[in-house]
């Protein structure tokens, strides 16, 4: 029971880190967030699936090379949060690996899943430098109100975090946000 609990933990933790690094990355490149959040899984066998779930919603003014910055982002943010290896040392490895991201984030780069190209590199990379620079303390912030958020589970929380994105929350766009 404890290691479940401590799995469950670990997937909100990583799945907060994930949604902050799309939802930082999109705001540093100017590009308006509409919501993000994280719930639990539905998932029947959480020791093959994972526990938590999440989305962010950006505008449609996004370029093609800010949308594949903003879609690698989760994945960068990932591996920013739990710190593996040197920086730039293994993009390629592990973008080659088509679960690397979610099918919504391989289509957001224009590869193909597991099918990198020397753009996609680029941009993990340029992602990793802001996540382990000027964009960590916003990424960590983020990620805290979105678990913060998501465990009181509020209405007021959601507006919490769309107020921290910088949203009117009196003029917000109706997203369903759970």
């Amino acid at each position: 029971m404890r290691s479940l609990q401590r799995m469950k933990a670990y997937d909100r933790r990583r799945t907060a880190i994930h949604e902050a690094g799309h939802a930082v990355i999109a705001m540093h490149l100017g590009v308006a967030v509409a919501g993000v959040y994280i719930s639990p899984s539905r998932a029947k066998d959480l020791l093959s699936e994972k526990s938590y779930i999440g989305q962010t919603v950006f505008g449609s003014s996004a370029d093609d090379n800010q949308y594949r910055l903003i879609c690698v982002a989760g994945a960068v943010a990932e591996h920013v949060w739990i710190a593996r290896g040197a920086p730039h040392e293994y993009w390629f490895d592990e973008l080659s690996e088509p679960h690397s991201m979610s099918p919504t984030d391989w289509a957001g780069t224009g590869c193909e899943p597991g099918e990198p190209d020397e753009a996609l590199i680029d941009a993990a990379e340029a992602v990793e430098d802001l996540l382990r620079g000027e964009l960590r303390p916003s990424l960590i912030a983020l990620a805290r109100k979105l678990i913060e958020a998501e465990s009181r589970g509020t209405e007021d929380a959601v507006l919490s975090v769309a107020a921290m994105l910088g949203h009117n929350t009196a003029d917000r766009r109706a997203v369903d946000f759970r």
